[in-house]
């Protein structure tokens, strides 16, 4: 997987996720969960990161942003992992790491490749068999998008709506619910490896952009991949060990 601390660029939306250490549940108590949430709020508020998706899970987080400068993002994902690292070894008296460093990155085509990973996110619950519908996952950015929640936000769905070329967030919310809707009518609960596992995801004009951003470093592999809702989707990776001899490994995010 793709390395942030070597992959961000300023001007891209990215899908970052972060694991705990050994893949451990330590997130499994809402009050981890909690804080991370409210740490999360802060940041964005404090480093001025636009944030357009996210999902806390029991052992991992995914946030959606967009990468206006890319130590403000770094600032954004190291403070609610630092704070709630501090509440679970004192709450806990937890010993040893929390969480995987670094975290990873993929950057992601604005418009219908973002609103197709927003609801990646969003599904993560029901993968896994968790809940039956995001808005039963408090700790997910689904009541944000969905226009539910309307205070302590953490999603600038200002900026959200112009990088899907939204007129609304009505009109949105719509789009949204729909997809989730018919996902869990269909069943379509498989895991896509291309939205954690890939340096960048989009059409073939944007990974051939992306390519190009990353001419400087190794070899990398460009891929057309099938999915269920679209067509013309195509992915960037490294070729396996480029970076990392694990990176053939599967991913549990």
């Amino acid at each position: 997987m793709p390395r942030a601390s070597r992959y961000l660029v300023e001007g891209y939306t990215y899908h970052l996720t972060h694991r705990c250490h050994d893949k451990r549940f330590l997130l499994k108590f809402s009050q981890e969960r909690r804080a991370y949430r409210e740490w999360l709020r802060i940041a964005a508020k404090r480093y001025n990161v636009p944030v357009y998706g996210y999902c806390i899970t029991s052992n991992h987080v995914h946030v959606i942003v967009h990468a206006t400068n890319r130590h403000d993002v770094g600032r954004l994902m190291q403070l609610p992992s630092s704070a709630v690292a501090r509440q679970l070894n004192l709450r806990k008296d937890h010993q040893g790491s929390v969480w995987e460093h670094p975290y990873q990155c993929t950057m992601i085509e604005d418009g219908r490749h973002l609103i197709n990973c927003l609801r990646y996110v969003d599904m993560n619950m029901v993968r896994c068999g968790v809940v039956d519908h995001p808005k039963e996952w408090r700790w997910c950015g689904y009541d944000e998008l969905s226009g539910t929640r309307h205070r302590y936000r953490i999603i600038d769905i200002e900026r959200l709506l112009q990088a899907l070329n939204f007129n609304s967030q009505a009109e949105f919310s719509r789009r949204h619910n729909e997809g989730i809707r018919r996902q869990i009518e269909l069943k379509n609960f498989n895991r896509v490896p291309h939205w954690t596992e890939s340096l960048a995801v989009g059409s073939k004009d944007f990974i051939a952009n992306a390519r190009a951003r990353y001419q400087r470093r190794r070899s990398f592999v460009e891929t057309d991949v099938e999915t269920d809702y679209q067509q013309d989707t195509w992915i960037l990776r490294e070729e396996p060990g480029a970076y990392n001899t694990d990176f053939v490994k599967k991913s549990a995010l």
